[in-house]
């Protein structure tokens, strides 16, 4: 058991949750979110008009939820989807984030919560020497913020990042044909896979110039809500694609 478990305090940024914005607290700057950054580099999804193609298929090919719903009705179920599946991956968040920073020491009677533990347990993680929940990370000379789930200091030298996902599908190549990301990264397939590895990647780069540490191991926690078990994926540490969408977000911002 790692005792060596806090809330970081040497960033000076804190988040703003409502418009998702980073702000210094010395100088009031405003730091856009990494999570923002990414938007800029995956396809378009026209919700609108795939909601108008749906709406105007006949009812015998038509997904029968969607039967009897008009553009709008079935904007709304896609939010209220949306806004459901956000609850339910907060809540995982917040359990394993309260579970590490009461020192592994907290028993929930909530059976979820039990279950979400057990998971991070059966991830047998290297806790390293400090572990550090919802660690924020800034770059002053990109403007930019974010925040990791998980950022452990295996040693003088190395770190190790870890992330949460609920999402219900996780994706290594894109299942609708092959779309890549955008420019220049289309190398990259446009799934999950390939978005998790540049947010992840970047908070490691990030990392690495506040710390001068170097990382060893990136990995998500990818909780199936089917299942409810968790599984460790690894994520490949892309440092030339982490620099170069930094380096992307500031040419563009300077324009």
């Amino acid at each position: 058991m790692n005792m060596n478990i806090k809330i970081d305090d040497r960033p000076k940024v804190d988040l703003e949750p409502i418009e998702h914005v980073y702000i210094h607290r010395d100088t009031g700057a405003n730091y856009k979110s990494v999570t923002t950054v990414l938007q800029m580099v995956e396809p378009h999804f026209d919700t609108q008009g795939v909601a108008e193609a749906i709406f105007r298929q006949k009812d015998d090919v038509k997904n029968p939820k969607y039967v009897g719903m008009d553009v709008d009705q079935i904007l709304d179920c896609w939010q209220e989807l949306n806004d459901t599946a956000n609850e339910y991956g907060t809540h995982v968040h917040e359990t394993i984030e309260t579970y590490l920073l009461k020192h592994q020491l907290w028993y929930p009677e909530d059976e979820l919560q039990k279950k979400v533990i057990a998971g991070y347990e059966s991830l047998e993680v290297d806790e390293g020497i400090m572990m550090y929940p919802e660690r924020i990370m800034f770059a002053e000379e990109y403007n930019l913020a974010g925040t990791a789930d998980l950022v452990i200091d295996i040693d003088d030298t190395f770190f190790d990042i870890g992330d949460w996902k609920t999402n219900k599908a996780f994706n290594f190549w894109n299942p609708y044909g092959f779309e890549t990301l955008l420019k220049p990264f289309d190398h990259l397939q446009n799934c999950q896979w390939s978005v998790y590895t540049l947010q992840l990647s970047t908070y490691a780069y990030m990392y690495e110039l506040e710390t001068g540490r170097k990382c060893r191991h990136i990995w998500i926690g990818y909780w199936e809500k089917e299942k409810e078990t968790m599984r460790k994926i690894p994520i490949m540490y892309l440092k030339t694609e982490a620099k170069k969408l930094l380096e992307m977000y500031k040419y563009k911002t300077m324009l």
